[in-house]
């Protein structure tokens, strides 16, 4: 799977999770930091 497509496929986790409202701090964080590295290494 190519840079481009995880991130999009990351963002639309992130944003799931971010809809729930629950406390999910380590899960974003983490989707977040995969998402910076993905763009990084674009």
């Amino acid at each position: 799977m190519d840079p481009s497509a995880k991130i999009k496929l990351l963002e639309v986790r992130l944003n799931t999770v971010i809809a729930r409202g629950k406390d999910n701090q380590g899960i974003c964080r983490r989707i977040q930091r995969e998402i910076r590295n993905l763009k990084k290494q674009l």
